[in-house]
């Protein structure tokens, strides 16, 4: 009941700093990292333990599963080379790296706990990363490495640390044994994460399109597969990973729309908060980790850990300028200096915030090993991957996004929407000249929707007639306009007749959740006209 007290209070918090995030123009995750140590340092709200299960177990699953939902497979799987090398290449030697230097300099680092710390530093957040750059205008293929080296690096880490922390309990390691491992669990995990969406796609049949069963089950399926995956010694995380994409494949044909509508505001919802709470709360984890750490020593681990940082920024740098993300035709040349594929260089490389799932790993670090003996190094590893995230999230989280602006990548290509805005025109028209039918009302209605699609065609695909276009722009925009003061005249009619009691509630709802539906439809359409008028 007191930690259910501490979470009210906190989310309370959270909904006044988000309420007032704008004055400060800074991304959420930072701001709400920054109001953490704030609170955690003056002990205003008392601090709940972040605890590796719930983190795991609990966070991890539903934030994956979003994540890879909404990732788009074509472009995943093109781009899967360069995502594996991140992911998995960058992640292994990052961890050997740390290793080494770690063993080298800090006093009393045996090579397990020294592969534990590059282990646990390695992943940049899934998170962090999508948190602050998805406001921001980056082209489709960056967006794609940096999601997709998001939802991979996390497995490959955990493997590592898993490995890592046998070697500390048990003082046996071995790397023959430790590859069988990744390939078994990395495989395991994508069979575990492929089988449970195929259940689901044969129980889906007896839902008789339910949408609150339909959501609910989606829901609970990331808890139930990490779960599965994970007590079967797989990875939970490409089990996860593997079922929102194999889902996400299926969405459009299997769900209906109100089932489709109805997932997407919830899970937005609960993204929302996870993210939140948990960056907050993360920012509020600093008495808990400094509480066994002697103060004479906290200045040397601060400087340990800022050492730490700027070694894993110089790896990300030295590895993306050796790997072939980046194409150096002769049409880029032309374009100065500051090409496009040095802009994707830049803001790829300077992308490694670290976060949760890094303290999560730090934070199950064992305090005995199987003999009983207590590992001494424990907390001066919790302290120095606590030092590692905060710089990542501060430095690199606070000057990404002008970064970002600084450089000025080309933008997502608006033409791929009216090229498909196009095709279904296109694919519309051919399918009503082949309709058939003997009724003469259809028949009309039939030759009514072929004008208007093909008004629409010709305004689309005529691009010398630009005042006539614009004309018609602007006509839709008067007459969308006039849609929504009509919307809201009638709601607020509804609301008067509900006050004067004329109507039951039932009737209130069905009529106000119509209006909604008209007000989201207007909304749409005044969004897609913006873009192609742009």
């Amino acid at each position: 009941m007191v930690e259910l007290e501490k979470i009210i209070w906190i989310s309370i918090i959270l909904i006044i700093i988000i309420s007032v995030k704008d004055r400060f123009k800074l991304a959420l995750p930072i701001l709400l990292v920054i109001a953490g140590l704030i609170l955690s340092l003056t002990q205003l709200v008392p601090s709940i333990d972040m605890s590796p299960e719930m983190i795991f177990y609990v966070v991890l699953p539903p934030i994956l599963f979003d994540a890879a939902w909404n990732t788009s497979i074509p472009d995943f799987k093109k781009e899967l080379p360069k995502i594996s090398v991140l992911a998995i290449g960058l992640v292994f030697l990052t961890t050997t790296i740390i290793a080494l230097i770690v063993h080298s300099m800090i006093p009393g680092f045996t090579w397990p706990l020294a592969f534990v710390v590059g282990a646990i530093i390695s992943p940049p957040d899934a998170v962090a990363a999508t948190s602050i750059t998805k406001t921001l205008p980056l082209p489709q293929k960056l967006t794609t490495i940096l999601e997709g080296e998001s939802l991979l690096n996390d497995a490959s880490a955990l493997i590592a640390y898993k490995c890592a922390v046998i070697a500390i309990t048990s003082g046996v390691f071995s790397f023959w044994s430790a590859g069988i491992q990744f390939v078994s669990n990395s495989f395991g995990g994508l069979v575990i994460g492929i089988i449970v969406g195929f259940a689901f796609l044969q129980l889906h049949r007896y839902f008789n399109g339910k949408s609150s069963v339909e959501t609910f089950t989606v829901v609970l399926l990331p808890f139930a597969t990490y779960s599965l995956a994970e007590h079967l010694g797989c990875s939970g995380v490409l089990a996860v990973v593997a079922l929102g994409m194999f889902l996400s494949w299926n969405s459009i044909s299997l769900f209906k729309t109100e089932s489709r509508m109805q997932m997407s505001h919830f899970w937005d919802v609960v993204i929302f908060v996870l993210n939140g709470l948990v960056f907050l709360i993360l920012g509020m984890q600093l008495p808990t980790i400094i509480s066994n750490i002697p103060i004479i020593e906290i200045p040397v681990l601060i400087f340990y850990g800022l050492l730490i940082f700027i070694i894993l920024v110089v790896i990300r740098l030295a590895v993306l300028s050796l790997f072939p993300v980046f194409s150096n035709n002769e049409t880029e040349k032309i374009n100065g200096f500051l090409t496009q594929s040095k802009k994707e260089y830049i803001i790829l490389s300077w992308s490694g915030m670290r976060g949760v799932v890094s303290l999560a790993a730090a934070l199950a670090l064992p305090i005995r090993d199987d003999h009983g003996a207590i590992i001494e190094q424990r907390d001066t590893i919790l302290f120095i991957s606590f030092v590692v995230i905060i710089f990542t999230l501060l430095i690199q989280g606070l000057t990404l996004p002008r970064l970002i602006r600084l450089v000025k990548p080309f933008a997502p290509d608006k033409q791929e929407e009216k090229d498909l805005n196009k095709l279904l025109l296109k694919e519309s028209v051919s399918f009503l000249y082949d309709f058939a039918s003997d009724n003469n009302i259809t028949i009309n209605a039939v030759e009514t929707m072929i004008k208007k699609l093909e008004r629409e065609q010709s305004q689309l695909s005529n691009n010398n007639t630009e005042k006539s276009l614009l004309h018609h722009t602007e006509w839709k925009k008067s007459y969308f306009d006039l849609e929504l003061k009509l919307a809201e005249y009638q709601r607020q009619s509804l609301i008067k007749a509900y006050h004067m009691g004329d109507f039951t509630l039932e009737t209130i709802r069905k009529k106000e959740m119509e209006l909604d539906f008209w007000t989201t439809t207007i909304y749409h359409e005044i969004e897609t006209i913006n873009q192609y008028s742009e």
